[in-house]
């Protein structure tokens, strides 16, 4: 099993992972945790604390003052939509639509009013991913992949 597999299955459980100083993680409430997944976590621990200590977290908004990236993006059809995906979840959380809102704006007066609409939307998108998961673009769009694989091969149905 994966690192993104173990995460899929604990948050499916309804359980919480958090690391903890000293290099250890904590899983709460572990008295939902089932022998077998702790197995797995103890052996993949050092995967799956490199994951979730890597990213800033789920709906985290990203600073007002966040640079720009000042280039026109060209991601590929399946990478934009892996990234409008992403961010779309989030979407019910307030603070994060609002800041995108803001951040598709201020794109639409820095470029001179003349992206259309979705290239502002795909602009704003990977500001906050990338921001989140505290990676460049390419790194957001591999680790955006292998979660959509996972979801694929555990047979539940990604956002499109």
């Amino acid at each position: 099993m994966t690192a993104v597999e173990l995460l899929q299955r604990a948050y499916d459980l309804g359980l919480q992972l958090e690391p903890r100083d000293g290099g250890w993680l904590a899983v709460r409430p572990a008295s939902k945790l089932p022998p077998d997944l702790a197995d797995a976590l103890r052996r993949h621990k050092t995967e799956v604390l490199s994951l979730i200590s890597s990213c800033r977290g789920w709906q985290s908004v990203p600073p007002p003052d966040l640079p720009f990236v000042p280039l026109k993006p060209t991601p590929t059809p399946a990478r934009h939509k892996l990234v409008i995906a992403y961010l779309s979840r989030q979407c019910g959380d307030r603070q994060i639509r609002e800041w995108l809102t803001r951040r598709k704006a201020a794109y639409f007066e820095a470029t001179f009013k003349t992206w259309d609409s979705g290239l502002l939307t795909y602009a704003a998108a990977p500001d906050a991913a990338c921001w989140q998961l505290d990676r460049p673009e390419a790194k957001v769009w591999s680790l955006l992949e292998g979660i959509e694989s996972c979801l694929e091969d555990l047979q539940l149905k990604p956002v499109t």
